[in-house]
């Protein structure tokens, strides 16, 4: 797209990449969907918005691919009343880069919600092919914290128990921050 704009008295020439700009604002409108589908309990649409071949990786490392598993997935995660709220929203191309404040049943319960997550989404052809998500290692820290109160009894953290929860969000935060054995415990 062209453009001519007046500076100074003088007409001056720029050109704007609509491909850059269109695949942005796809890119983070796919979020935006995906997030309010799921927030609202829409199965169907939030879905919709996947790849077959579509891959998440959750806050534990678990991997879920393909649109069956994927539906299993949201639908868990529907059951969970888990809601979610980007924010900070980077896009770069075909992948958008945000802070999600997470509640679900479990967080409210424990006394931690919301729950900052680092997530990164790929969107290709208004199609979600992979969403990453990991804790930062303070929000660890804060959850296993939460887990040690008298108030943890009988919480399970998707369906698992605390200590089993914290172990495995741990390992895969380290493991997508690039840290050595040592560091995954701190």
């Amino acid at each position: 797209m062209r453009f001519w704009i007046a500076v100074a008295g003088s007409l001056v020439f720029f050109t704007v990449s609509q491909a850059a700009n269109g695949q942005t604002t796809d890119t983070q409108l796919t979020l935006q969907r995906y997030v309010d589908a799921q927030n609202a309990g829409d199965l169907e649409v939030a879905l919709e918005l996947w790849a077959d071949d579509g891959m998440i990786i959750n806050t534990r490392g678990r991997s879920v691919a393909g649109k069956e598993n994927l539906k299993r997935f949201i639908e868990a995660n529907i059951q969970h009343k888990i809601q979610q709220k980007p924010e900070s929203i980077q896009v770069v191309r075909s992948k958008v880069m945000w802070i999600n404040r997470e509640s679900n049943d479990s967080y409210r319960r424990l006394g931690v919600a919301p729950v900052q997550q680092n997530s990164e989404m790929v969107v290709e052809g208004g199609k979600i092919r992979s969403l990453i998500n990991y804790f930062p290692a303070d929000e660890i820290a804060r959850i296993e914290q939460a887990c040690a109160t008298p108030q943890a009894q009988g919480v399970l953290l998707n369906d698992q128990p605390c200590d089993q929860f914290i172990a495995q969000a741990r390992a895969h935060t380290a493991g997508v921050m690039g840290l050595p054995a040592a560091e995954k415990r701190n």
